[in-house]
């Protein structure tokens, strides 16, 4: 068992102990009610200063329990004190004896020893797991270690989830797919799957004193024992009160209040009902309860996030899909997705077989990979997807278009609101097109009608790239299907061997189907694939970025020439350079899909 799965494995270890605590101290609690109920009455007498006494005694008793002693000092002197004056009440007697020597209490202790011991051994396995990580490779710095040592903590959690080996392999090999790797970054990839569950596992690692040693993980580690507290509170805690929080080791801190506990242990007294001391117990208890499900519920969480990716797996790996798994599928995305156009589209658009077709095409990619690539030659893949298209309202986040950490960056090449040519389209697939080869004009085959100038006022020397665009607002993209000219082109391409790149993996997709959709539920497909799969793929979009009409985007073109760049109406941008045309064949389909 690998030093991760032990730590995981303690983690469990001390929940349940905790939980065999709780009951514990509610069989305490029943066992003086029962006392109290057979003590005759006329045994209650003396000062009410002797309460007092016994009042500090059991919170003595009871704090020493939940806190591994450090509160007996201080509670035991007080009651010393004040039971001087009149401890001889037969029923306080009884009763503290009883809290002292019962068998239940002992077995209480040996339980609460036991949680400190392995609370020592989860700090000493995560300790020997950073030593691990750092003699197994060189780190960048202390948040590349963090980063690798939470990821070996998930894939722990991957195996007890029953993941398979070859997913949790890889997962491993690339700690990115969840955490970010560069500078600035809070250690979070917001990218990830489920970024707030991760955000749970520095919580429950904060929550055993588990410590960070990057800055970027320090801040996650603070903002998941956070999120953590926050979470516990819910539960709406009795013993932790005026801002107590949980202390070294994970145990709650407990507070007294002595005048309110001295009148209601008076008054319960009187009535014949539960005492102040069985009452304090039961709430302790309760709360241990609550702390070790709020951390057993972040637990399982991830360990479900996992158990969804199977069936993720299951249903993109199965192209005969039942109508119930294909409404699972997309009722995980949306728990998972972040993006709210996304969401929109899902929800609307949950029966269509386009999705699921996007979805066939790049597993079929992902086989073909497995079957022409070595290993080492396979994690990262150019998509070059050709396509007819348009730009629409509403704005969008260009975050949109990469959904998940999979999908390294999106790639346009025109300016908005311009059409491209069959030697740009050609020029992107090889691979060889930059930007000093653009051209502006209008389609060789039109006279030109406008008497402006069509090459834009601003045009940087660099594409439109979406993951530096961020959350910056761009058009809506959206793709349809290209005229069927060849069949040969109706399939996916492989391009190495047509272009001859060692080493470069480069996949052209021809997007044939007859509806038009938003682009983000084609990056959506592809980042999903990847994710379960593990690879990472930069996406070229070969396609128009043309207004579909007048009105549309009237508004925003100054802003849309501050993203990157904006051309008038009726703009085709082509290029100078004199490319070898290694395949005919496609060149040729090309301009049938371009240049009409």
């Amino acid at each position: 068992m690998s030093t991760a799965d032990q730590l995981l494995e303690k983690m469990f270890s001390w929940i349940e102990q905790r939980e065999q605590c709780a009951r514990k101290l509610k069989k305490l609690a029943q066992e003086l009610e029962s006392l109290r109920e057979k003590c005759n009455a006329s045994e209650v007498v003396g000062s009410s200063v002797a309460v007092v006494g016994a009042v500090c005694l059991l919170g003595a008793g009871v704090a020493t329990l939940c806190t591994g002693g450090a509160a007996a000092p201080l509670l035991g002197l007080a009651g010393g004190v004040y039971s001087g004056v009149g401890l001889g009440i037969s029923v306080i007697t009884k009763i503290t004896e009883h809290l002292s020597s019962s068998d239940t209490m002992k077995e209480a202790k040996e339980i609460e020893s036991q949680s400190n011991e392995i609370t020592k051994k989860i700090q000493k396995l995560f300790q020997k797991l950073k030593e691990e990580r750092q003699q197994a490779g060189s780190f960048t710095g202390p948040d590349d270690l963090d980063r690798h040592v939470m990821t070996e903590i998930l894939g722990a959690m991957a195996r007890r989830s029953g993941m398979h080996p070859h997913f949790i392999m890889q997962m491993l090999q690339r700690p990115n797919l969840f955490f970010n790797g560069g500078p600035g970054s809070i250690g979070l990839n917001q990218r990830a799957f489920n970024p707030e569950l991760m955000v749970g596992l520095a919580g429950i690692l904060s929550f055993f004193t588990l410590t960070a040693g990057g800055k970027e993980f320090q801040f996650l580690f603070a903002k998941g024992g956070q999120q953590l507290f926050k979470e516990v509170s819910k539960t709406g805690l009795k013993t932790v009160l005026k801002g107590g929080a949980m202390a070294v080791g994970g145990v709650i801190g407990i507070a007294f209040e002595l005048p309110e506990a001295i009148n209601q242990w008076k008054d319960l007294i009187e009535k014949n009902h539960v005492t102040e001391a069985s009452q304090s117990l039961r709430d302790t208890a309760n709360d241990l309860e609550k702390i070790s499900r709020t951390l057993r519920e972040q637990l399982d969480k991830i360990k479900k996030m996992f158990k969804e990716f199977q069936v993720l797996k299951s249903c993109i790996e199965n192209s005969n899909r039942s109508p119930q798994q294909k409404r699972d599928f997309i009722e995980i995305v949306k728990r998972y997705c972040q993006d709210q156009a996304i969401l929109s589209w899902l929800s609307e658009n949950y029966d269509t077989e386009i999705f699921f077709k996007l979805v066939d095409i790049f597993y079929y990619i992902k086989q073909m990979l497995d079957k022409k690539k070595k290993k080492t030659d396979r994690e990262n893949i150019d998509i070059i997807f050709v396509a007819h298209g348009s730009i629409e309202e509403p704005l969008m986040t260009a975050s949109s278009l990469l959904p998940l950490s999979t999908i390294e960056d999106v790639i346009l090449y025109s300016p908005w609101n311009s059409l491209i040519d069959s030697k740009v389209a050609y020029g992107i697939i090889k691979g060889s097109l930059q930007p000093h080869h653009r051209t502006f004009g209008c389609p060789q085959h039109r006279p030109c009608q406008i008497h402006y100038n069509h090459p834009p006022t601003k045009l940087p020397p660099y594409w439109n790239s979406m993951k530096n665009a961020g959350a910056g607002l761009i058009p809506n993209i959206f793709v349809e299907a290209l005229k069927s000219v060849d069949p040969a082109w109706n399939g996916v391409v492989e391009l190495r061997g047509i272009f001859g790149q060692p080493g470069t993996n480069r996949v052209f997709i021809p997007y044939r189907f007859p509806l038009k959709i938003p682009f983000y539920v084609v990056t959506l497909a592809l980042s999903l694939v990847l994710f379960i799969f593990p690879f990472r793929a930069t996406v070229h979009l070969a396609a128009c970025l043309g207004r579909s009409s007048e009105e549309t985007l009237s508004g925003h073109g100054e802003y849309l020439n501050q993203q990157y760049s904006c051309t008038i109406d009726g703009t085709y941008m082509s290029s100078a350079d004199n490319m070898l045309y290694a395949d005919p064949g496609l060149y040729g389909a090309l301009q049938a899909w371009f240049d009409q």
